[in-house]
């Protein structure tokens, strides 16, 4: 600092008053004792101040501008996502839907065959109760001819048997009864 209270400049004809740089010096000196501390603490707080703000503004305009990009790339890998969520969505209902189709045609071939052999059960079952029905009416036409055959033979042994009854009868007497004896009654024809 005493080389700042006398510099040993060397006087010159041009240039500055040399009082005026002496007293320039002294208040230099003067303050850099006093209040230079203070001062230059609060210039480089100040400084420090300004640069952690312009830094801090650096880093909001880089988070910003990262944020900005991050919300761009999450936009996008969400779009993404959700093209290929409704493509796999699209897929399995394409799939559901063909699944569908096929258990609908196995349902319909299992009912169409089902049909099919219910029906060809129902034709059998008619022709066999035809069949039988008509071994049924064979039987009845053979005990209507058998009856009837009944019916002529017992016609013709009624007939045999009152004629062998009117051969063994006795003869009438004079007064027009037999011999004391009741005539026999016929037996009545049963049909």
């Amino acid at each position: 600092m005493a080389r700042l209270r006398s510099p040993g400049f060397t006087e010159a004809r041009r240039g500055y008053d040399k009082h005026e740089v002496d007293k320039f010096l002294e208040q230099l000196v003067d303050w850099l004792e006093t209040d230079a501390a203070e001062d230059i603490g609060q210039v480089a707080v100040t400084r420090k101040l300004e640069l952690v703000g312009k830094s801090t503004a650096h880093i909001l305009l880089t988070t910003e501008q990262e944020s900005q990009e991050l919300k761009r790339q999450t936009e996008e890998d969400c779009a993404e996502l959700r093209a290929g969520a409704e493509d796999d969505a699209q897929k399995v209902r394409d799939a559901g839907d063909a699944y569908a189709q096929q258990v609908r045609a196995q349902a319909d071939d299992d009912a169409r065959r089902a049909r099919e052999e219910a029906t060809a059960e129902a034709t059998e079952t008619v022709e066999e109760g035809l069949r039988r029905r008509g071994e049924i009416d064979e039987e009845i036409d053979e005990l209507e001819t058998h009856r009837a055959g009944v019916f002529e033979e017992l016609s013709r042994l009624r007939a045999e048997l009152g004629a062998t009854i009117d051969a063994h009868r006795p003869a009438p007497s004079n007064n027009g009864e037999p011999d004391g004896k009741a005539p026999d009654a016929e037996p009545a024809p049963q049909s």
